[in-house]
């Protein structure tokens, strides 16, 4: 008699825990984008810009991987060679509020740069997010070790901090504009400040291929001796989404 109380309770139970939905599976997005350009008679240059973006997003957990290389030769010397290279964790607490972690690594040697590795941590807010529009900040501590080409004498390791911006705006299903904004302070030398801005634009032409443009402004305000403190970058070409 006992269990036959009971067995209205069991089936009850049984009933609860079909209805629990299993985890959704993780969202991956690969994104890739390639530019060439060559000349040849009066003027031989060839330029070549390539990078990626691979994001993985699971529940509140977003982990995402970056690569950029800008190469080019003008009558077979190497006059531009930029390498960028990235991993970042989110962590999203609400909707509109999380942290970061991130690793990031540059080696660009026409500015007197051998190697820039960066560890920052920090937090990310979402202040904008319609339907065309979305615009975010985020604040952190970096700790950033540096090497130039000339040797020892720029050689760095020092505590910093980050803030940056993001804007976009959708001008269509794919067509879109966004600026992005971020500020490098040195916490040990104040003139040692890093400003990058990139200015960037994609219109389709299928449905995965898009025509990018991007346009960046570097500026260092305490470059390596000898070198200038503004580069400006702009790349052109294909991006393909997965």
């Amino acid at each position: 008699m006992p269990l036959l109380a009971l067995l209205p309770l069991l089936i009850a139970s049984t009933g609860d825990t079909a209805t629990v939905k299993p985890p959704a599976p993780p969202i991956i997005k690969f994104v890739t984008d390639m530019g060439y350009v060559s000349t040849a008679g009066n003027s031989s240059v060839q330029t070549l810009n390539v990078g990626d973006r691979i994001t993985v997003k699971s529940g509140p957990v977003t982990i995402s991987q970056n690569f950029a290389v800008v190469h080019g030769r003008s009558k077979g010397i190497v006059v531009t060679s930029l390498w960028r290279a990235g991993v970042r964790g989110d962590f999203a607490f609400q909707p509109t509020f999380g942290v970061y972690a991130s690793v990031s690594y540059e080696r660009n040697v026409f500015a007197g740069l051998n190697s820039r590795i960066g560890n920052t941590v920090g937090l990310t807010a979402q202040l904008v997010k319609s339907a065309k529009d979305k615009f975010s900040v985020e604040g952190g501590i970096s700790l950033t070790s540096q090497r130039g080409i000339a040797g020892k004498t720029r050689d760095l390791d020092f505590l910093g901090g980050r803030a940056a911006s993001a804007y976009s705006h959708q001008l269509s299903n794919r067509a879109m504009v966004s600026q992005v904004v971020e500020l490098l302070p040195n916490f040990r030398q104040s003139a040692d400040l890093r400003i990058n801005t990139e200015s960037l634009m994609t219109a389709p032409l299928t449905k995965q291929v898009s025509v990018r443009l991007s346009y960046v402004i570097r500026y260092d305000g305490l470059p390596e001796p000898g070198f200038l403190s503004t580069d400006r970058l702009f790349t052109s070409g294909i991006q393909v989404s997965l």
